[in-house]
């Protein structure tokens, strides 16, 4: 290895106060990135000593291997589309959601068959999507449930204390229901309403060492309003003993302005061409330290279809984007670092859980009260048909199966964090200054925001850079 290598090592280890021999050098440089060990080093290393010996490395590592980033996907459908828009392509996408998410409910309230409800008396439980919301003339609700042996209407009184619940279920989304039938056992009087959600006693996985990841979205590059001062303040930063832990850089999608996203949108660009967006993009990041892995999907602004779930882009995008440290998946995906399950959605739904649901529990202020909402439904956008384009896949891929400990957002250029039942809601804001449409959208961007994420002890911390 060319003595320089060897050098940075030793160096590094000086800017932390450490001097070290030989050896220690040559092992730190043999593992598989160096720069990991030197954190794990240093975060292991007893007080009082300030010259590393090997006896020091045994000490702390013992039979174990120096530890190095790891990253594993789930849930990426590049490759795997099997829509066509065929008429059994619908049905099979909302068996699949129908099917997974009862499951969750089924194992908290042991539902009846719609179909054989009627035969039942005293207390009932049913799970069923939403396929029908009206409001009578006495401002109650009802909801038309149904399920694969057919369907059932539940009515929820205005007086009830479950009814303000009816101002957050969508169409299509899947519930429970526990209630008592009329009369004349028609209709199904509600008085639970359950959501697949998140279990309050959820526990999130933690890193075993000391790492970090930062958390970013909408980089817009290929737009005049990029701010690139701003991200060159950023990768700088990252090249600074105060960002030596971290290793990963996960980005939630709309890496380039594109192209015809909406009306008006050549007068913002800088860039015209989408390949050279993606050229430029690729120079931004080759600011950011290379034993950063770096982990990306894409958004409605990326050149992809714009119907969920989104592949991560054509061949052609993928050679361009692809290097030893990036790794390219679908919108959404689970991507485990560390052991740490982080969700990754871009969050165009947002848009229309905002719209949706009162203004007093959600609003593009606090994008992480849209994102709990998300969590609650344990989908990723429950209406078919309406401002989030749903490609028909045979498997549903917006269903949240795992549950994360971060979910991972943006979209709404809106900085926002939350716990819901120890999950981490995070939207990351963006890298673009306002442009026209957003003036005229009253959209006032949150630019430059960097969340920090300590995935052991999975505390956050802020970084903004202007």
């Amino acid at each position: 290895m060319p003595p320089n290598e060897l050098s940075k090592i030793a160096q590094k280890l000086v800017k932390h106060g450490y001097n070290a021999e030989p050896e220690v050098v040559q092992f730190i440089n043999t593992t598989p990135d160096p720069t990991s060990t030197i954190k794990f080093l240093i975060s292991h290393i007893p007080k009082g000593i300030f010259t590393l010996e090997m006896s020091h490395i045994s000490d702390i590592y013992g039979n174990s291997s120096p530890p190095s980033p790891s990253i594993s996907i789930s849930n990426d459908m590049t490759g795997n589309s099997t829509g066509s828009g065929t008429y059994d392509d619908f049905v099979s996408i909302f068996q699949d959601r129908l099917s997974k998410l009862s499951s969750i409910l089924s194992n908290r309230i042991n539902p009846y068959p719609l179909d054989s409800i009627k035969k039942n008396s005293g207390e009932v439980r049913v799970v069923g999507m939403v396929s029908d919301i009206q409001k009578t003339n006495s401002n109650h609700v009802i909801l038309e449930l149904e399920d694969i042996t057919g369907t059932f209407s539940i009515l929820v009184h205005n007086t009830s204390e479950i009814f303000h619940l009816t101002d957050e279920i969508l169409l299509d989304e899947v519930i429970g229901v526990k209630g008592k039938l009329s009369s004349d056992s028609e209709i199904l009087f509600a008085e639970m309403i359950y959501f697949p959600d998140v279990p309050s006693n959820f526990r999130p996985p933690h890193a075993n060492r000391p790492v970090q990841a930062a958390l970013l979205s909408d980089i817009h590059v290929g737009s005049k309003h990029f701010t690139s001062e701003i991200w060159s303040d950023f990768t700088n930063w990252l090249k600074t003993p105060e960002a030596e832990l971290i290793e990963y850089l996960l980005i939630a999608g709309d890496l380039v302005e594109g192209v015809g996203v909406y009306p008006g949108q050549d007068i913002d660009l800088a860039i015209i061409n989408i390949y050279e967006q993606y050229e430029a993009f690729i120079e931004c990041l080759k600011d950011i330290p290379g034993d950063i892995s770096i982990i990306m999907i894409p958004g409605n602004h990326d050149a992809v279809r714009l119907a969920e779930p989104q592949p991560a882009f054509d061949s052609e995008i993928r050679n361009l984007l692809s290097s030893s440290n990036t790794h390219l998946t679908s919108n959404p995906s689970t991507v485990v670092v560390d052991g740490v399950p982080i969700l990754m959605y871009h969050g165009v739904s947002l848009d229309e859980i905002i719209a949706e649901t009162p203004s007093a529990q959600v609003s593009y202020e606090a994008p992480q009260n849209a994102m709990i909402q998300l969590l609650k439904k344990r989908h990723l956008a429950p209406q078919f048909g309406s401002r989030t384009r749903i490609s028909p896949e045979q498997k549903d891929y917006l269903v949240i199966d795992q549950i994360p400990s971060i979910f991972h957002s943006g979209h709404v250029h809106k900085f926002g964090y939350g716990k819901y039942h120890n999950v981490l809601a995070i939207n990351s804001g963006c890298w673009q200054s306002q442009t026209d449409f957003q003036k005229r959208a009253n959209i006032t961007p949150d630019v430059g925001y960097a969340p920090i994420l300590d995935l052991d002890t999975l505390n956050l911390t802020i970084r903004k850079f202007s």
